[in-house]
Order: structure tokens, then sequence, then C-alpha cells
């Protein structure tokens, strides 16, 4: 079994290809891609219009289109991964499986078939949990509308999400409605790729920290077998020093994404914790739970792979150290120690001043609280 076979197959990204994203474009996957990009760019001038068309609407109306415009610009940057960055992306992936080749060895396979297992999983919960979250909004705009027309005796129509003009007229509303269906279905594919990407890509470069960090601590400089120790250092230094090459490119691939989401996730959940208190519907409450454990989830996957790549490579030193390096010639000592300084510098996912951390996870969550306790503040005021 070749060590690449479970390797970021290109099945991976099949949700994407509801957006136009194939491995081998086409003129019509051509066509879908920049289809994709027309509906998601006219999404915030919409719903901005929207706001400044209804300024005087309550605060909980206004707060809620503005965390869909930072939803929708979130799936924007994501997408733009496999938009502009196309290229670059896919070199990424075919790095990964060429470092699989070059350093692999069959019995450490299993740790990433394992993994490319549980990724699968996630996957499958990822876009259930999303779909859920469309549904209601559906749903809720299907009882709104319902309501209405038996409230004002004549058909009234209500969209998943507010446009700023009125598509009271059925042709109207069949696009509107279309046009809502579309964009949630493409947010959707293009969160759960890009998402699950960026977490399984972390645990592979994670696992190969680990595999480096053992493979060092193995090392025996002892007389009998010093020279194949020296040529397995000189394997495992350039083995080290293609992981760091490979995180700084997924970290520049990923930046943008990580900051934006990272730095917009804690009002996305204060709103929707400011939702939860001030609605009284079931079904709005269920979507703005639905919603908060998506985007809870978001937050999750990027800080905790990210802390889990920090804390791998980190320990790299640790395995570099265990090794009996005393034993060793002069200049081997002096290789092992540049080696050790380098390692000792741990890989920080990060953006800007946004690092992808756990801890960063905690201030987010309790920021969020913050901004629940203000709006509520508001509200009350108001």
């Amino acid at each position: 079994m070749a060590f690449s076979e479970h390797h970021l197959p290109e099945s991976h990204f099949r949700y994407l290809r509801y957006c136009g994203v194939y491995p081998r474009p086409t003129v019509g996957s051509r066509l879908r891609v920049w289809y994709t990009c027309v509906l998601l760019c006219i999404f915030v001038p919409l719903h901005l219009a929207y706001i400044v068309h209804n300024s005087t609407s309550d605060l909980m109306e206004t707060c809620e289109e503005i965390m869909l415009m930072q939803v929708c610009t979130t799936a924007m940057l994501k997408f733009n991964i496999f938009f502009s960055n196309r290229e670059k992306m896919y070199a990424l992936l075919e790095a990964f499986k060429n470092i699989h080749v070059r350093f692999g060895e069959v019995e450490e396979l299993y740790r990433f078939v394992r993994c490319h297992d549980m990724h699968a999983k996630l996957r499958r919960i990822y876009i259930i949990s999303t779909t859920v979250v469309a549904s209601l909004y559906v749903l809720n705009a299907v009882t709104a509308s319902v309501t209405l027309s038996l409230q004002s005796g004549t058909l009234r129509f209500v969209t998943p999400m507010n446009f700023p003009y009125n598509y009271q007229h059925p042709v109207v509303f069949g696009l509107s409605f279309i046009y809502n269906i579309e964009t949630m279905i493409m947010t959707m594919c293009i969160s759960v790729t890009v998402d699950t990407c960026f977490s399984e890509l972390s645990n592979d470069l994670a696992l190969h920290f680990d595999i480096v960090g053992k493979r060092f601590a193995k090392l025996d400089f002892s007389a009998p077998v010093s020279t194949t120790a020296e040529r397995e250092l000189i394997r495992l230094i350039g083995y080290h020093g293609e992981l760091l090459e490979l995180a700084g490119k997924m970290m520049q691939q990923f930046q943008q994404v990580i900051f934006f989401l990272l730095l917009m996730v804690s009002t996305i959940l204060c709103v929707l914790g400011y939702e939860f208190v001030i609605v009284t519907s079931v079904s709005k409450r269920l979507q703005v739970v639905a919603m908060a454990a998506v985007f809870i989830t978001q937050a999750v996957i990027y800080t905790y792979n990210g802390s889990l790549v920090t804390e791998k490579s980190a320990a790299v030193s640790e395995g570099i150290y265990a090794c009996n390096w005393y034993e060793a010639s002069p200049a081997i000592k002096k290789t092992i120690y540049f080696c050790l300084m380098r390692a000792q510098k741990p890989i920080v996912m990060k953006s800007g001043f946004i690092e992808a951390t756990l801890p960063t996870l905690k201030k987010i969550l309790s920021s969020s609280g913050s901004y629940i306790t203000m709006l509520l503040s508001l509200e009350s005021d108001v």
C-alpha cells in the first residue's frame, strides 16, 4: 500500500464542485466559479442597502444583518483560497503528498489513516450541522409566509433573508428565494471544505512533527553505530526543514481566513446570544443555537489545531535533546546544536496580531459574553 493513498484525495473537495472548483477546470466549471463569486459579492451590498433603507428597524434586526454580512465575507475569503490562489492550494496539497512519500514509513501509516477517517466523519457531521441551520432559515421563512398570509387574507411572501426591495411579486420572490438558497448552499460547501482541510493539514503537520521528534530521540551515536546515526541525522534535519517550510506555506495560504474568522466570531456569537435571549419563537431559537454551534465549531477547528501544531513542533527539541548527542563527534554535536536551536522556536499559526491557539478561543468566548451583556443593556435603555 502506498503511503500517500489515504492522504488528501481529491474527493475531499467534492463539496466545492457545487461552486465550480475542480482539479482540472473546464469552461463550464470556470463559469460556475464566477457565478459563485458574483452571488457572494452582491450579498453584502444587498444587506447593507437593507440596513440603510430600514434605518429605523429594531436593534436585533440590524445586528442580525451585520452578522450575516460577516458570515458571507468570511465565506468569500475562504473561497478566495480556491479562486485566486488555486494553484498554490493544490501545490500545497501536492507538497504534503510528497513529504509522505519521501519520509513516511509503512508502520506509521495507520496514524495518518486514522486521521483521514476522523476527518471524513467530521466532514459529514459538519455538512449535516450546516444543513440544519439552512433548513431552519427556510422553515422560519415558510412559517412566516403562512402566518402573514392567514392574518392578512392575501398571499404574502417572506424570504429566508431580507432584501432592500419589494419581492411580493411571485417571480421576484422566486428569484430572491433561489438566491438565498444558492448562497446558503455555497457558504456551506465552502466552509465545510476549507475548515476541514485546514484541520486535516494541521493534524498531518502535528503527526509529522511528532514522528520527527521520536526519530531524533532514537538516534544512537555510540561508536559501533555512529555512522548510521549520522546519516539518519542528516535525513531528519532535511525532513524537519521541509516541515518548517511546509508550515510557512500553509500559514500563508490560510492567514486571511484565520484573521477575519477569529476576529469576527466573537461579534457573531454575541449577536446570536443576544437573539437567543430576545426572541420567543422556538424555531428561531433552534436556528440561533444551531448557528452558534457551527461558529463555535469553526473557532475550535482553527484554535485547537493551531495549538496542536505549536505543541508538537516545540516537542521536536525535546526529542533532539533526548538522543545521546554527548557521545557524538564534535562536528556532529555542532550540527545537533544548530538543529536544536531551530527546533526550539515553535510554529505558531497566526495572522497579524491574532494567533490560532486555545487561549485565543478562551478570549473569544469571554468577550462574546461581555458583548451580549452590552447589547442587552442597550435594549433595556431603548
